[in-house]
């Protein structure tokens, strides 16, 4: 059983090499005249990954009994879906708009212990709900030859700002707080600003295929904006600013 398997899996790949030696050698080109739509439209999805920075003041040496004696950021996985419209400037250079909803539901957003208790690390955690609206200039070079194909492919740049809004963010968060003698939920206070804006830079390749262009690309956002609200329990940060990186898929007109 498992050698006629194998058998068929051989063939199967040998007719796929082919059929595809065969399409590269008739040479088409698929979306010959995309560079010359004025516009395009499109979706995307990925996931990202964001973290918290924490510029700790002078005071977090010696912190009062209520703020945080350490402390440190928790990455957190998201799911991120959006649509996406690019006008073209000239042959290289576009603007890009690629509003996105970001999808994290529960999320823990750092751990933390405090001077009064320095035994017990506690653990931050919000439901978070985020559109990002960036606008990026995204800069492509020409289409090159790859896989025996004409023209399929090429690669691009961009650098933009960003404005981060957290639907979520007004709602209190939970201190989730474990230890040898007890594990407890605490409702508590938001601690950080729901909205953010910062800048934005990446790089990706696009695949033109027959009838839609895939463009999967990395993109790297920082925040600028100080997002501690000046709650005790912060007292000893400064600033904290939020971070994310992107992988995202692009699917085109």
């Amino acid at each position: 059983m498992q050698h006629l398997l194998r058998k068929q899996i051989i063939t199967g790949a040998l007719l796929l090499c082919i059929s595809l030696s065969s399409i590269a050698q008739r040479g088409e080109v698929y979306q010959p005249y995309h560079d010359e739509l004025p516009y395009y439209l499109g979706m995307s999805i990925g996931l990202n990954n964001n973290y918290l920075n924490f510029n700790r003041n002078i005071d977090f040496i010696h912190p009062n009994s209520s703020a945080v004696s350490s402390i440190n950021p928790k990455s957190n996985l998201a799911l991120n879906l959006g649509l996406i419209g690019t006008l073209r400037l000239s042959k290289h250079s576009l603007l890009r708009l690629n509003p996105t909803v970001l999808i994290a539901g529960s999320k823990n957003l750092y751990t933390f212990t405090k001077r009064n208790n320095p035994t017990d690390t506690q653990t931050m955690n919000i439901a978070s709900a985020i559109i990002n609206i960036p606008l990026a200039v995204k800069i492509e070079s020409d289409r090159y030859n790859a896989f025996h194909f004409t023209d399929i492919m090429r690669h691009y740049v961009f650098i933009g700002g960003k404005v981060d809004f957290d639907l979520l963010g007004s709602n209190r968060s939970v201190i989730l707080s474990k230890n040898v003698a007890t594990s407890s939920r605490m409702p508590y206070n938001n601690t950080l600003n729901g909205l953010d804006y910062g800048y934005e830079m990446g790089l990706g390749v696009s695949f033109y295929l027959q009838y839609a262009t895939i463009s999967p690309e990395v993109k790297f956002s920082y925040g600028l904006r100080n997002l501690n609200k000046g709650d005790a329990l912060l007292s000893s940060i400064k600033d904290v600013t939020g971070n994310f990186v992107y992988f995202t898929i692009h699917i085109e007109n």
